[in-house]
């Protein structure tokens, strides 16, 4: 017997998600999900980030950044560590966060690695002294080469550029926070069911050209008044197919559906379904 379980479209778990972080967690602004972009659309390139430090009021207080880049001892073939490295990387990790945070106030905001390479972002109140605590983390895991910089950063700029995701990547995140959710309740993804979709669009024209995209195809029409709403994006469409609501599903419906409707100047806002 199937569980009926509506969905929210993704903004809204985000923000429900984040709700339950700041009342739960210690740390207000602790909010870490990991996503895979590409360098130049080819090289894989592997972030972790803390997105709850996109808050302003979790800057203010820490204007410095402090880079620390490794060389990976063996890499794959995209560049990525191995299996059997990956524990020695999070515990060098752990002992450079322990460090900083305890000598020089730091919050550890996320790495990136690709091509070999390991960068560990932090942002800390003052930079004094700050390569003792790295040069004592280090030390911990002779053999690594490495190399460790600080700079003034008050607008988190390397924060911005170099860690959190761009709007597809973000888009990706928030939508397979959803697919989780689903396996949390227990749903096994292997069964299709109804899921619904929105789109909204500046007008009736790039509505009716979305409409023609081939990705279109198989689904129903819901809803499409022709009666405007308020906002930028006055003209809704409301669509439904049947599908399986896994990390598949992402990749093959839902980013080709935000990409369609972003190209067209309109755009995706979501998705629902039930578990079962």
């Amino acid at each position: 017997m199937s569980q009926a379980f509506p969905f929210p479209r993704p903004t809204l778990l985000i923000a429900m998600l984040c709700t339950l972080c700041r009342t739960q967690a210690q740390d207000a602004f602790n909010d870490w999900d990991a996503y895979v972009s590409t360098l130049n659309g080819k090289t894989p390139v592997s972030v972790v980030v803390n997105l709850g430090l996109a808050q302003k009021n979790a800057q203010k207080a820490r204007p410095y950044a402090i880079i620390l880049r490794t060389k990976i001892h063996f890499p794959d073939n995209q560049g990525q560590p191995g299996r059997d490295e990956m524990a020695e990387l999070d515990s060098l990790e752990n002992d450079l966060e322990a460090g900083l945070r305890e000598h020089v106030g730091a919050t550890y905001a996320g790495r990136f690695t690709q091509r070999g390479l390991r960068e560990f972002y932090f942002y800390a109140l003052d930079t004094l002294d700050y390569i003792r605590p790295v040069r004592a983390a280090m030390a911990l895991h002779p053999g690594y080469d490495w190399l460790c910089q600080a700079r003034f950063d008050k607008d988190w700029t390397n924060y911005r550029q170099v860690l959190y995701p761009g709007p597809r990547e973000l888009e990706w995140i928030q939508n397979r926070r959803l697919v989780d959710l689903l396996k949390e309740k227990g749903d096994p993804l292997k069964e299709a069911r109804p899921i619904d979709h929105y789109m909204f669009f500046k007008t009736k024209s790039e509505r009716e050209s979305f409409l023609r995209d081939p990705l279109l195809a198989g689904f129903q029409i819901l809803e499409m008044p022709d009666v405007p709403g308020t906002g930028d994006l006055p003209f809704l469409l409301h669509v439904n197919r049947k599908d399986v609501p896994d990390y598949r599903f992402l990749d093959k419906t839902i980013l080709p559906l935000w990409d369609a409707a972003r190209k067209r100047g309109g755009k995706y806002d979501g998705w629902e379904t039930f578990a079962l």
